[in-house]
């Protein structure tokens, strides 16, 4: 783990194995708490697979493979171990997350298996399928082999073009069970790690993917703020028209007023109405006008109705004829006393 009195005179390289070391056990500590029904079984290696035999021979796709020149391209396969060159044992563990048993396995080597202390290499894991062997352990197999013969199987693949994504041991009994010895071989110093690039392009997808979020933010943020200073800029302009367009409407009001004021008050219209409007051959002998009301006395041929082409003209709200009057009484033709109410003027076409 990162201890933070001593990480501010780390290297890069330091920082960043001390990172990957603290990032190892997060995950690990995740791991335990999984409930086992959930933990994936054991499976057979995927991808191509090189085989050492007894011999120390290396099999990959059915062949012997044999040196190759050296700055070759190398192959990336799982390389399984000879049955005969790891030693294997089962004991009883507590349940530890993977790193956390890789330890204790590492300590207690000498006392597992029969190997001097500090002169081999072990991986283990655990057998939930066998059952608890006591409180809070479980049974673990581990598998040990000699520091200096796993790196010299190692540098055998990799002269024959193979570099190893695993350097494992397969059961004999079941091909699903293997354990893999390549990453206590790496921590133990006698081999280079081989540099996976992955982290590095998973890195830059993150990164990239962090900056297109942010870019898309700053796009915006400015966007609005663009257009707030456009807003702001223009608010005499829009404050002047909006104003401007506030009188307009009000002008137009008033002169929509006074157009249905001076047509219900007009009297020269009513009098081109009421001319239009009488049958041929009345005769007006008394024509009385008031902004409310029209009187109108004469003479009519016989059968004309005066107040019915009156009531058609849809000007007049009530009509109510009269002979009463002594003046309609002289003269030609049947007198007539009409008195018609004015009522609203009739819109005009495109109002």
């Amino acid at each position: 783990m990162i201890r933070t009195g001593t990480m501010l005179d780390m290297d890069m390289t330091t920082l960043g194995a001390s990172l990957r070391e603290g990032w190892g056990w997060w995950t690990d500590e995740l791991a335990r708490m999984v409930p086992e029904r959930w933990l994936a079984r054991p499976q057979l290696l995927s991808g191509a697979v090189a085989e050492f035999g007894e011999d120390g021979t290396l099999y990959a796709e059915g062949s012997a493979q044999e040196p190759v020149a050296e700055g070759s391209r190398r192959r990336l396969m799982h390389v399984v171990l000879p049955p005969g060159a790891v030693m294997v044992t089962r004991t009883s563990l507590p349940r530890l997350g993977s790193g956390d048993l890789a330890r204790v396995v590492a300590l207690e080597l000498d006392r597992l298996l029969p190997f001097p202390p500090g002169t081999a290499i072990a991986a283990a894991q655990a057998l939930p399928d066998a059952g608890e062997a006591g409180q809070g352990k479980l049974t673990t197999l581990v598998a040990g082999l000699p520091t200096a013969r796993a790196a010299a199987l190692v540098e055998t693949a990799r002269a024959a073009g193979i570099e190893p994504l695993s350097l494992s041991w397969r059961s004999a009994e079941d091909e699903r069970v293997t354990l893999d010895l390549l990453p206590a071989l790496v921590a133990s110093g006698h081999i280079t790690a081989r540099r996976d690039t992955r982290p590095f392009w998973w890195g830059l997808v993150a990164a990239l993917f962090v900056l297109n979020g942010g870019l898309m933010i700053w796009r915006d943020v400015a966007a609005t703020t663009a257009f707030a200073e456009e807003v702001a800029a223009n608010q005499t302009t829009s404050t002047a028209a909006r104003a401007l367009a506030g009188r307009i409407a009000r002008e137009t009001a008033l002169r929509k007023a006074l157009v249905a004021e001076r047509d219900a008050h007009d009297p020269l219209s009513i009098l081109a109405l009421t001319t239009v409007a009488l049958p041929e051959g009345a005769w007006v002998q008394r024509y009385a006008w008031t902004p409310e009301s029209l009187r109108l006395t004469g003479t009519k041929p016989s059968g004309s109705d005066i107040p019915s082409a009156l009531r058609r003209t849809g000007r007049f709200a009530a009509i109510q004829a009269s002979v009463s009057d002594p003046t309609a009484e002289s003269g030609g033709g049947q007198p007539f006393d009409v008195t018609a109410t004015l009522g609203l003027t009739p819109a005009k076409e495109g109002e």
